[in-house]
């Protein structure tokens, strides 16, 4: 864990060493990728935002590190050369003192957040099973030597063979891993690697290297390998705490609309601070900075790490660095030039360690009084805060602390006394150091008596305490240099000495020896950490060591222990006081009572010491690897083209990193950033209130008119514009009120002296490249000059100059001063502030360069600037590049062969084959590449028809106040936010927010008119909107100051369940609306005077059920992102699948050889990180529709070429939109419990082909018109009336009635209440947090889309029909035109069963059609017992299931409408809708022709008989929830095809005189063959359906007697519109 606090401190002092990757083109190159893989295996298998009692599956865990290692190294670093990772084996001795007391903490926080709580296991996990992974997850088995972690390791070890296989990046490296059957902790293995390879002979000097991270201490661990260019990757850390977090308010989910940023740490840049921090102003002769960088390394030991206790006091929050930094540079300064306190690994001098030391131990008494003085003031502020939060009782009085202090004091002077007389009478000594002082507070003798029990007297165990602290201190730097100098040694204690005792040190230094030893074997460190609550980690045999009473180390491993927080506040900071284990007692007990010969083979194969492998590239290698886990779905690889072999593993090194850079070294280097390559004037330590970390950020600033009659900015600009921006902008960014804890390092640039104005020095500017984004230095255009007088820009090629009037200078002068404050004190995100520009004079507007955009003519590349302004200062400006990055310099033309190497992969992104993948065979002389196309059959719009139909219904907030016979005011409080004290209890359902987000399903915001005059704005916005921003771009601000949005009033719209929600609410807590009712507008209201004296209670209760609802755990959506229903996703997944199905079992993907022009392909991993690209390459002009149909080009962590459709679109700004693959992928994810895992991909728009044909959202919107939602206002009202209960409680009575009832009548336990269970959730708990599903939707489906099949036709088992299908958009136009034909139909009285059921059977086989599913002639039907037969196929087709809902008491559930009903009913004649009908049970009918429900053989349900009396759907309307309303549908008339106007079909809907010419000449052949079998018994497993990226390749060989298929020439004819 390293240094406490110490990556805050660190980013706080030198803000400029961070950089947040806001795009990939901002990255620099690196060589070599390292990763500690501990971190990423606990953030994937315990994820932070899970509940302890939410339990992952293996396969969840399995999958989502390989899609964590895939992100890293695939999308976001693309190392060149090699790839490192390793896992965490045996550490050495020093470090199990700390894993034990981790893994001790561990184990108890489990337990307490456990009990009472009912394990909820994620995607079916087994609760049953006695299993560290089973129930709630014991993240103590990430520990070398389980049983699990063996497991994870086999599985990263099969990931990299497969990844080697199918990936070009990978190919090209070389990949060590190192398991945890290696020795060592996983970041000193890395750095054992790093030093074996900087000291081969033909290192290269600019290595470029990058650590990923969360480790403070990886820092230190860069700065000693002495190479300039080496970056860590880190997530970004929120450290705002207290600020946004309120523990009795629902936890806020927010929706992501792209994708999750992470952060770069410079080490570059830290060198450059250091070098500012102990030698600015010194000449370059007089200091060596390398090893200035050691003793700073060397300085962080005193604060702590992992194997030494900190310094009582040397605390970071007391300043312990300032106090160190300052006493180095004045000691330093007497040592003489050339001395240092460490070289090389190893302490220079003991006598200078001890005169350093010395200086900062005369200041501990000083501390230990300005500490108390702290605490004091602390606790006062603690008290009030646990007032307002209604935690009175747990910070304890200023009383009881002063009794405590009094007995400690009294307890301690007895001792003192009594151990004086003993040295007067027995001629005791006393410890060198103390002396009795009974005038003040003696802080050094009741630290040594109350933490380590010892006396003044006890001389020997004070100098045990000692020499064991300057052992560590020397172990320590030899650990980072040279790596484990003994595997033994430990540091005894809890507690470190007090520093000014660190005396007489030549003479420790003399006696300390270290034996080099061997590591522990695995099973011993697991007895050496572990707590006996997770003994069933360790093998059985050792079990009954750990947990018998007769155990002889029995008390290694004490049930509880105690936790001293010693003056700290947070948990992870106190000290758990636990037996230290006597290593040599262990090995002995164990070898007695548990040798190796009782172990199984396995287990002794855990208990080994294993080997580092390297793996690499090999086309020729034609091995199999054998499966990690086939019950997870993970396939045999074939043909591995990879091999493996054992590189030497050095557990012992004698090399050392060198104080010294490589000869060659060059500063600045290409894409690395430097502080030196702008002119600096000084550089000075002071307190400026950075905020880097984005405290305060979201606060908004009212707009006042300006007193000097300037445009409204910001409120209370009283003095002047100028100062009151800089004092409000300061406001925002947090100053005062969240700023750095820490003085900050201010780097003040050079003064500019008096410059001419824009007039003169934009024909200079205007139309140049310049750097700016400083110190991470990246081109930029200039556009438009400005100064305080006017703007300059050029129109029409001529400069055009705009002279400000008064308003505007004003206001230009306010934006710079603004501009200057936040340069100075940040932005609110790690990387700003720390900067003073001084004075702006001149502003240049500039547009950024967002990399390089290749020609899809003839592959030449250019410079693609973006449209997005940044406003920047002049002075951060740099007229050219220190250091040219390469990958931004323009080349010429490509050959075909050079763009389309044989055998590449490619995607047809235009003509007849547009989105299918095909392989390179050649290149010919026209000019044009031959390609063997994997034909897909055109695709019907499905999605398009999904999203169109089925739809939310919404009413006004009015409306559904007056549905509640609710006052709208109290209705909006509900909805929102609802605040009750003490305790700021946030009772409101959150379904909206003042910053406009929504629940999906729940509600929205009202659209405004002129958000349609704004769609066309928006459809440009997605075709050039910018990627890269740079400092000065509106969206790295926090603020615009043209913003007024604030002053727009938002009305909000509901959704039935919305409105039903409240009104369970109501029901539930009657007496809360009844008492808010009379005060509606009070912000805060009181929860004793509403409640009764148990005020607080009452409020936990509410809250508590609050959060068992479903909405506490739905994701929150800004406006800008339009999404589909939860229905709908599972719709169109279900969709995907049959129709995926469907084309495997008909065997209808086709090859074809074509020629194709350049422009119509693109090229797999043709796109590097610099490089653009643009949707309108593909001809796509439009923007993104939902249920688009997409194909994959370059999207990260989605397979080439893979199809999906879109489910979600968010802000073109953004530029970013949901997908819904058609099969699962490694990279995959639930998209925030929207879809199935592994299905769902948030991507950019600009990497994905749009294969829709371009009208098809015109056809499905002509054919199937949107409902209203009016229409079901009135019934709802009819709903809820029913089922309010009539309350007649007096005023005096409305505070206590609630408390009073508990007696009588159980408060409502917070249940899982039922208003609309969404498709996927578990039907018996239908309130709470979507499950994270392993694959296919819960649509009755097996896990694993692999296992989407059909059964045989013989049996009703299975899928009790098969399909025979065509291609489906010849089945779907066949259908249109017959149903167009048929102009007969009129429309339907209400009872008309006939016409019900024919439209029925045309609905189903209208959709049938449109997924090429056909259909065979429907049995006779009973039409009154049975009049959803094609309903209910319809329902299990689409994998949607009528959830009954779940009712208070015994009644029987009513039906829900579904998503596919109405699916359904979106396809059906212009018929009068009734209300949603009746589920009715299951008769014994025929079933019908259209049913796709999957039954298991062996569990088929028995037949159920008619009820006389069904229930009615209003016999309890308050549990009528469904998981959507849908509007009665309006008229839908199927025009023909002759009718239809040529220019709005579809090219595949034409007729073929009409079709022009595309690519190829293949013929569509028909979909036949035999369904493909059920996963089930007997079946074999070469036949279960597997998606793609899990399917073992297969080796085909075609006869010798079968030609190829002959190249067919292609000819393009543009269609004109």
């Amino acid at each position: 864990m390293g240094v406490p606090k110490f990556y805050r401190w660190l980013s706080e002092r030198y803000p400029k060493i961070n950089q947040v990757i806001t795009n990939e083109a901002l990255l620099p190159e690196f060589d070599h990728l390292y990763l500690d893989m501990n971190g990423i295996i606990h953030g994937c298998t315990h994820p932070s935002h899970l509940d302890v009692s939410d339990v992952l599956t293996e396969r969840d865990m399995v999958l989502g590190i390989m899609h964590y290692l895939d992100r890293i190294i695939t999308q976001i670093v693309k190392p060149k050369v090699s790839v490192y990772m390793a896992i965490d084996g045996v550490a050495p001795r020093a470090k199990l003192n700390q894993q034990r007391s981790r893994r001790f903490r561990s184990a108890k926080d489990l337990a307490e957040a456990t009990k009472g709580k009912k394990i909820v296991p994620v995607d079916g996990a087994d609760v049953g099973v006695v299993d560290p992974y089973a129930g709630a997850f014991d993240s103590n088995c990430i520990t070398p030597g389980t049983e699990f972690l063996l497991r994870i390791s086999d599985c990263i070890r099969y990931f990299i063979r497969k990844k080697i296989k199918e990936d070009p990046l990978w190919r090209k490296l070389s990949v060590i891993f190192s398991g945890p059957e290696v020795p060592g902790e996983g970041e000193h293995k890395i750095m054992q690697h790093i030093r074996d390879m900087r000291n081969q002979p033909g290192y290269q000097p600019n290595t470029r290297h990058c650590m990923y991270g969360q480790d403070a201490d990886l820092i230190m661990l860069g700065l000693v390998s002495h190479e300039p260019h080496f970056t860590l990757l880190r997530e970004i850390i929120d450290f705002s705490g207290g600020f946004s977090r309120n523990d009795n308010a629902l936890k806020e989910v927010k929706k992501f609309t792209k994708q999750s940023d992470f952060q770069l740490l410079h080490l570059s840049i830290l060198r450059e601070y250091l070098q500012f921090e102990f030698a600015y102003k010194h000449d370059a002769d007089t200091y060596n900075l390398e090893r200035l960088i050691d003793d700073f390394v060397f300085m962080t030991f005193l604060v702590g790490n992992d194997f030494l206790p900190h310094m009582p006091s040397l605390d970071i929050g007391d300043g312990a660095f300032m106090l160190l930094f300052e006493t180095y540079k004045e000691q330093r300064a007497e040592w003489g030039q050339g001395h240092y306190l460490t070289n090389a690994g190893e302490i220079s001098d003991a006598a200078r360690l001890e005169s350093f030391l010395k200086v900062i131990g005369a200041a501990e008494a000083e501390i230990f009084a300005e500490r108390e003085k702290n605490e004091v003031v602390q606790l006062k502020k603690q008290r009030i805060w646990d007032k307002r939060d209604g935690k009175s009782n747990r910070t304890p009085s200023d009383m009881e602390l002063h009794a405590e202090e009094e007995s400690k004091q009294s307890e301690y002077m007895t001792m003192v006394q009594a151990m004086l007389a003993d040295v007067s009478l027995k001629g005791e000594k006393v410890v060198d150091g103390w002396t009795p002082d009974f005038s003040q507070k003696d802080h050094k003798g009741r630290y040594y008596w109350e933490k380590l029990h010892l006396k003044p007297t006890d001389v020997d165990g004070h100098l045990e305490l000692r020499k064991a602290y300057i052992e560590g201190l020397i172990w320590c730097l030899a650990y980072y240099y040279r790596g484990c100098i003994s595997w033994g040694w430990f540091f005894p204690y809890h507690y470190g000495p007090m520093i000014s005792d660190l005396t007489n040190l030549p003479e420790v230094f003399s006696a300390i020896k270290f034996e080099l030893g061997q590591p522990l074997k695995p099973f011993e460190q697991l007895m050496g950490c572990l707590p006996p609550a997770s003994s069933s980690l360790v093998p059985r045999i050792y079990r009954k060591l750990m947990c018998g009473a007769d155990s002889p180390i029995k008390e290694f491993y004490p049930e509880d222990f105690v936790v001293d927080m010693n003056g700290k506040r947070n948990p992870w900071e106190g000290v758990n006081i636990l037996p230290f284990i006597d290593v040599n007692l262990l090995k002995q007990t164990i070898e007695k009572y548990c040798p190796d010969s009782f172990l199984t083979p396995d287990e002794r194969h855990r208990n080994r010491t294993g080997e580092v492998f390297c793996y690499t590239y090999d086309a020729a290698a034609n091995d199999t690897v054998p499966s990690c886990n086939l019950d997870i779905g993970l396939p045999n690889i074939v043909r591995c083209n990879s091999r493996v072999y054992a590189i030497k593993n050095h557990s012992t090194s004698t090399v050392s990193f060198k104080p010294e850079l490589i000869p060659g070294t060059k500063i600045p280097y290409p894409g690395f950033p430097s502080l030196n390559v702008l002119p600096m004037e000084r550089v000075e330590l002071r307190n400026a209130g950075i905020n880097c970390f984005g405290f305060g950020k979201n606060i908004k600033m009212t707009q006042y008119p300006c007193p000097y009659g300037c445009s409204p900015i910001f409120d209370s600009l009283t003095l002047s514009c100028v100062n009151s921006i800089r004092l409000q902008f300061r406001v925002v960014l947090g100053i005062g009120r969240a700023a750095s804890k820490y003085p900050n390092m201010i780097l003040t640039m050079h003064s500019l002296p008096q410059l001419p104005g824009a007039l003169q020095l934009a024909g200079n500017l205007i139309g140049k490249t310049i750097f700016v984004n400083w110190p991470m230095m990246h081109e930029a255009k200039v556009v438009a000059v400005s100064d305080s007088s006017c703007e300059v820009r050029m129109v029409k090629k001529e400069l055009k100059a705009h002279k400000f009037s008064p308003p505007e200078i004003q206001r230009w002068n306010a934006v710079s001063a603004m501009m200057a404050d936040s340069y100075l004190v940040g932005a609110g995100y790690p990387g700003s502030g720390g900067v003073s520009i001084g004075d702006v004079q001149i502003r240049l507007k500039v547009v950024s360069l967002q990399g390089m955009k290749s020609s899809p003519v003839d592959g030449s590349s250019k410079k693609l600037f973006g449209k997005e302004e940044a406003d920047v200062p002049i002075q951060m400006a740099l007229s050219t590049s220190p250091a040219p990055d390469p990958r931004f310099i323009e080349r010429g033309s490509l050959s075909l062969k050079e763009r389309f190497p044989v055998k590449s992969r490619v995607v047809l992104t235009k003509g007849k084959y547009r989105g299918c993948i095909g392989t390179v065979l050649g290149t010919d002389n026209s000019g044009k590449v031959g390609v063997k196309v994997q034909v897909i059959p055109p695709e019907p719009p499905f999605g398009l028809a999904i999203a169109r139909g089925v739809q939310e219904s919404y009413i006004s907030s009015n409306d559904a106040a007056k549905v509640l016979r609710m006052d709208p005011r109290i209705f909006g409080r509900v909805t929102g936010n609802l605040f009750f004290s003490p305790g700021k209890y946030d009772l409101g359902l959150n379904l909206k927010y003042k910053d406009k987000r929504y629940v999906l399903g729940y509600t929205r915001v009202k659209k405004n008119p002129s958000d349609q005059r704004n769609k066309k704005k928006d459809a440009n916005a997605w075709l050039a909107g910018d990627t890269v921003l740079v400092v000065g771009s509106k969206r790295m601000s926090n603020s615009d100051m043209s913003d007024s949005s604030g002053d727009e009033k938002v009305f909000w719209e509901y959704t039935p369940k919305a409105v039903r929600l409240v009104a369970a609410y109501k029901n539930a807590f009657p007496n809360l609306f009844a008492a808010i009712s009379k005060a509606p507008d009070e912000r805060f209201y009181d929860a004793k005077r509403v409640f009764g004296p148990k005020g607080d209670e009452v409020c936990a209760k509410v809250l508590e059920w609050l959060k068992s609802v479903e909405t506490a755990a739905m994701p929150r959506l800004p406006q800008t992102t339009d999404a589909m229903p939860v229905a709908a996703v599972h719709a169109v997944q279900r969709a995907a699948d049959v129709r995926s199905s469907t084309l495997e079992k008909d065997n209808a993907v086709k090859e074809s050889n074509v020629k194709v022009p350049p422009a119509a392909l693109y090229r797999e991993a043709s796109t590097a990180a610099t490089d653009v690209l643009l949707a309108s390459e593909h001809s796509v002009s439009a923007p993104p529709e939902l249920g688009d149909r997409v194909a994959n080009l370059c999207a990260s962590g989605v397979p080439f070429g893979a199809r999906g459709t879109v489910v979600a679109i968010h802000d073109p700004a953004e530029g970013c939109v949901e997908v819904v693959m058609d099969e699962e992928f490694i990279g995959g994810s639930t998209l925030q419990g929207t879809c199935a895992n592994f299905r769902g991909k948030l991507c950019v728009w600009n990497h994905l082909l749009k294969i829709s044909a371009a009208d098809s959202k015109g056809t499905i919107d002509n054919m199937l018109p949107a409902g209203a939602g009016k229409a079901v206002v009135h019934q709802l009202m009819q709903d809820i009336q029913q089922t309010e209960p009539v309350q007649e409680t007096s005023d005096g009575d409305v505070a206590s009635a609630e408390v009073a009832n508990q007696d009588e009548t159980p408060e409502p336990t917070p249940q899982k209440q039922s208003t609309a269970a969404a498709p996927g959730r578990d039907p018996t708990n239908p309130w709470g947090s979507p499950p994270r599903s392993n694959s296919a939707p819960r649509g009755g489906a097996k896990r694993g889309a692999w296992r989407e099949a059909l059964g045989p036709p013989e049996k009703v088992v299975g899928f009790t029909k098969y399909r025979k299908a065509k291609n489906g958009y010849g089945e779907w136009k066949k259908l249109v035109a017959q149903n167009g034909r048929d102009t007969s139909f009129k429309p339907r009285t209400p009872h008309s069963d006939v016409e019900y059921k024919t439209r029925d059977s045309n609905s189903a086989g209208l959709l049938k059609a449109m997924l090429g599913v056909k259909s065979e002639p429907d049995p006779p039907q009973n039409t009154e017992n049975n009049p959803s037969g094609a309903s209910a196929g319809l329902k299990a087709l689409l994998g949607v299931t009528s959830t009954n809902d779940h009712l208070k008491g015994n009644e029987a559930p009513p039906p829900k409408v579904s998503a596919a009903d109405a699916f359904m009913q979106m396809m059906m004649k212009d018929i009068p809708m009734p209300p949603p009908p009746q589920v009715m049970p299951a008769q014994k009918t025929s079933r019908s022709a259209f049913n796709f429900s999957y039954v298991k053989e062996g569990e088929e349900q028995p037949e159920e008989k008619k009820e006389a009396h069904p229930p009615s759907p209003l016999a309890n309307p308050m549990a009528v929830m469904p998981g959507y309303f849908l509007p009665p549908c309006p008229p839908l008339h199927m025009m023909p095809p002759h009718m239809i106007p040529p220019n709005m079909l579809p090219p595949h809907m034409l007729p073929p005189h009409m079709a022009p010419p595309m690519y190829g000449m293949i013929v569509n052949q028909p979909m036949t063959g035999p369904p493909p079998p059920v996963a089930g018994p007997g079946t074999p497993q070469d036949r279960v359906f597997r998606p793609s990226y899990l399917k073992a390749n297969k080796v085909t060989t075609a006869p010798s007697a079968k030609k190829a298929a002959p190249m067919v020439p292609s000819v393009v004819v543009k269609a004109k519109k």
